[in-house]
């Protein structure tokens, strides 16, 4: 298609520089621009061609399976399940209502390529309804008198596709905008193709050829994005590979969007750079300038990774190895491709924090949405929403904007602002030292001590120092002067880092959460102040008097953290969205998600799964070796004897069940502790002459190696046990296919630490459970366990084929109120089967006997 698009170029090429000499050649150009507008015709011998968009083309017949749904058809490599209709049918109801969707989907179910594969098929559809002739009346003549305005800067730039050279300003049409520049993919909105010669500025160059200047008329009825957004780039990674196996993978544009920690390829040098986000800023600091080079040669050479040259699914390690090879920035690429992309793909953040969004130019108004792995979607959005704010962080934000005040020559246009926000934050610094004193007769617990305010006396603090409700307008309006000026070229500010401007950013960020619609939002947040001995040691609880530890000075720190409780605070930013799909395989209850996030899902849906029950085998264990129950909260496990029969349990399981094991704890506390006796009582050498052992770590490099390393292990004879934690990187998104796991232990039901976050929450909700119909603080609780628990359990099932056993270590498993909130298949399949340590491997309803069941058949 590409060397097709290059011929008809080169066939219809004009020499726009020649034609704009005289306004005779001029009115020459403007007949041929508006009558290739209308004409019915493509690839006339004209001198503007109208070029239709990318069209998606599709494989060989006896390759799909097509199924037409709501009036869309659906290409599928594979034949669907019931429960993928039910999928698939919801998504496009939801798509083309433009109303919001919840899809509960089980593990296993083939989740991913059903969202992948509607809401494609979809946009297919669209793209096919979509012509020149529906294209809004424009006023071709403006237009090309601002081209003919705008001829040098286009000869200058003959690359960008996104914005106009310099000061990235787009031209404003009738109904739509036009954007200059070079781009080497037909885009999805209707586009006017200019092909022109350049007659050479000096007696020595040559004339260059083939030169492409390219106007994409963005109109109203241009085609919706997809934004497909999971936790993490693992997650993502696996999406990409369905996307791949996918028809719709060979024309519609992809792009996966990253931070420069991910995507940065530059050797980054920490004692000159604050930060990689500092290092990119200060290397690419004449990236607005059409006539030099930046002093990085990756951002130089970043229109070098383009879908070109690129495989047309590609994922992060992909863009990063062709990145490399090339000396081309994927951080820029991939932003650049994000311009022409049919399809998103990023961390699920991107999409939900405007401050993220803001700053990866992502317009979500009336594009599509999709947040797999949704089931943390409070956690996160309450999270994201929650900001902490250092004394310290204060000061040195402080100290740069002084100094940026003292350049006055260099920072001349941003003096004012500068000034303002100096003074700002000298408020904020004195407001920190004022409240210290609140602290004073708290309890200390451990090395820390807090003092939380009402939200509204708060206020009234912020206040006192003008820095609260009345004047946050003026504070709202030069922060955003200040981010945008440092977003566009930091060299405005001199002496200004990133985390000063992040400081900024997050100010103007939580200030506008607290204070918007007139502060009737105030009740969502609780502000917490904390101060925190730095090099504290428990030992001098013990070995100090009271007064002698409290004379020792040791540093402290004094920070502010507002804790948001409402995660509908963030979230009410998405919503403007076409609409917003949520998919997980734990979901339930489903009415929680509408009060929590403040918002109406018109379509919802908790798809079926039938599962053989000769193919998984659900159980529980209520008692160990010695015979006393199980129950797994800190006041047991820390017990020796239940640590020992912890210890037998894991090793029965491993003894009777081939490959792989996964093993799942509430905590890290909990992880080291079993560890730690484990290699005391000898355990752990009987453990690793059974299986080889691996422990899930809290170090992204260190856990990338482990996981390699349990891949090459587990498909032994001896194959591999991998301890790990509820809702940490291997519980959730991972895929264990097959021998990676015959069988998941689930150790205890992982209920969120009680820290002041949590005990404020349950608070909250008990407060308004019946005014926002929110759950109580009690059951909310019992949610966020179920949901982790439920996630961990579902790594045993990855596909219709696949088998194994789960097994539920806890006694309390045996009471209704304890199972209520397990999955539905794992609720199913477990019903009475509950075991002592003898029953588990000697029964014939035991896992034992299941596990030589399946050897047997293999």
């Amino acid at each position: 298609m590409s060397s097709k698009r290059s011929k008809n170029n080169l066939e219809n090429k004009v020499d726009l520089e020649s034609s704009l000499t005289s306004k005779s050649e001029e009115k020459k150009l403007r007949q041929v621009l508006i009558s290739n507008m209308f004409s019915s015709k493509v690839g006339e011998s004209s001198k503007c061609e109208i070029k239709p968009s990318t069209t998606m083309s599709s494989r060989k017949d006896n390759l799909m399976i097509k199924r037409t749904i709501l009036g869309v058809e659906v290409v599928l490599p594979i034949e669907p399940y019931r429960c993928q209709m039910v999928v698939m049918s919801k998504v496009i109801k939801a798509i083309n209502e433009g109303q919001n969707c919840l899809l509960e989907s089980p593990t296993g179910t083939g989740k991913t390529l059903a969202l992948l594969c509607s809401s494609l098929a979809w946009q297919k559809r669209e793209e096919g309804q979509k012509s020149i002739y529906d294209t809004p009346t424009v006023d071709v003549e403006d237009c090309y008198v601002t081209l003919s305005k705008k001829r040098k800067e286009i000869l200058d730039d003959s690359i960008e596709s996104d914005r106009i050279v310099g000061n990235e300003k787009k031209l404003k049409l009738d109904v739509s905008e036009a954007v200059v520049g070079v781009v080497t993919e037909s885009h999805r909105e209707n586009q006017i193709t200019v092909t022109k010669g350049v007659q050479s500025k000096s007696d020595n160059q040559e004339m260059l050829d083939n030169l492409q200047v390219q106007v994409s008329m963005m109109v109203d009825c241009s085609l919706p994005i997809i934004y497909y957004g999971a936790r993490t780039h693992k997650q993502l990674e696996q999406v990409v590979q369905e996307f791949s196996k996918t028809v719709y993978a060979e024309n519609a544009l992809m792009t996966i969007l990253s931070s420069r920690e991910h995507s940065c390829i530059k050797d980054f040098d920490i004692k000159r750079w604050p930060s990689k986000n500092d290092m990119c800023r200060g290397c690419t600091k004449n990236q607005n300038s059409s006539d030099s080079e930046t002093s990085c040669v990756y951002y130089d050479n970043h229109k070098l990774l383009k879908h070109s040259t690129l495989p047309r699914a590609f994922s992060l390690e992909t863009l990063l190895s062709v990145g490399r090879k090339k000396k081309a920035c994927p951080y820029y690429a991939a932003r650049k491709m994000a311009a022409v992309a049919h399809i998103v793909f990023c961390p699920y953040s991107y999409l939900i924090e405007p401050a993220i969004r803001k700053s990866m130019q992502i317009n979500l108004e009336n594009n599509v949405v999709i947040i797999d792995e949704a089931h943390n979607i409070e956690d996160i959005c309450r999270e994201a929403a929650t900001f902490t704010f250092t004394k310290l962080q204060m000061e040195n934000a402080l100290k740069e904007m002084k100094a940026a005040s003292s350049f006055r020559f260099a920072n001349d246009e941003a003096i004012d602002y500068i000034t303002y926000l100096q003074t700002s934050l000298e408020e904020w610094c004195l407001w920190f030292a004022n409240q210290k004193p609140l602290l004073d007769n708290q309890p200390r617990n451990g090395a820390a001590s807090e003092y939380a305010w009402d939200v509204h006396q708060f206020v009234e603090t912020l206040n006192n120092h003008s820095i609260g409700q009345k004047q946050y307008p003026e504070f709202n309006k030069h922060a955003g002067i200040f981010c945008k000026k440092f977003r566009d070229d930091p060299r405005l500010l001199v002496g200004i880092t990133q985390s000063t401007n992040t400081i900024i950013e997050n100010l103007d960020t939580v200030l506008g959460y607290l204070f918007r619609n007139s502060g009737t939002c105030m009740d969502d947040y609780k502000p917490i102040l904390v101060r925190k001995i730095e090099s504290y040691d428990a030992s001098y609880n013990h070995n100090w008097r009271k007064s002698n530890f409290e004379q020792k000075v040791l540093p402290e720190s004094l920070s502010l953290t507002l804790c948001c409780l409402n995660p509908a605070v963030l979230f009410a930013s998405v919503l403007s969205s076409r609409c917003v799909v949520l998919a997980s395989g734990t979901l339930t209850p489903m009415a929680s998600l509408h009060s929590e996030l403040g918002t109406h899902f018109t379509h919802a849906v908790s798809a079926t799964y039938e599962i053989s029950k000769d193919r998984v085998w659900v159980g529980s264990l209520k008692s160990g070796t010695s015979g006393e129950k199980i129950c797994c909260i800190s006041k047991y496990t820390s017990v020796s004897n239940v640590q020992d029969d912890l210890g037998e349990m894991v090793y029965g399981v491993c003894d009777v069940t081939p490959h792989g094991v996964l093993c799942f704890l509430p905590s890290y506390r909990l992880m080291n502790l079993l560890v730690k006796r484990w290699r005391y009582s000898h355990l752990w050498e009987r453990l690793e002459a059974k299986k080889h052992v691996f422990v899930e770590s809290t170090h992204m490099k260190t856990h990338v190696n482990m996981m390699k390393a349990f891949d090459n292990c587990v498909g032994t004879d001896r194959g591999a046990l991998l301890l790990a934690v509820y809702r940490g990187k291997v519980a959730e998104g991972m895929d264990f296919k097959d021998h990676q796991a015959r069988a998941v232990i689930a150790i205890g039901i992982p209920y969120p630490s009680k820290d002041r976050a949590v005990e404020e929450k349950m608070k909250y909700n008990d407060k308004y459970s019946k005014n926002r119909n929110l759950l109580n603080g009690r059951e909310w609780l019992k949610i966020q366990a179920y949901r982790a628990l439920n996630q961990a359990v579902g790594r045993v099932m990855r596909h219709v084929g696949d088998w194994g056993g789960v097994l539920l270590v806890d006694s309390r498993y045996q009471e209704p109120q304890y199972s209520e909130h397990l999955a539905q298949w794992v609720k199913d399949l477990l019903g009475k089967n509950h075991h002592d340590f003898n029953s588990l491997f000697k029964s014939d309803a035991g896992l034992r006997a299941f596990m030589e069941r399946k050897k047997n058949e293999e």
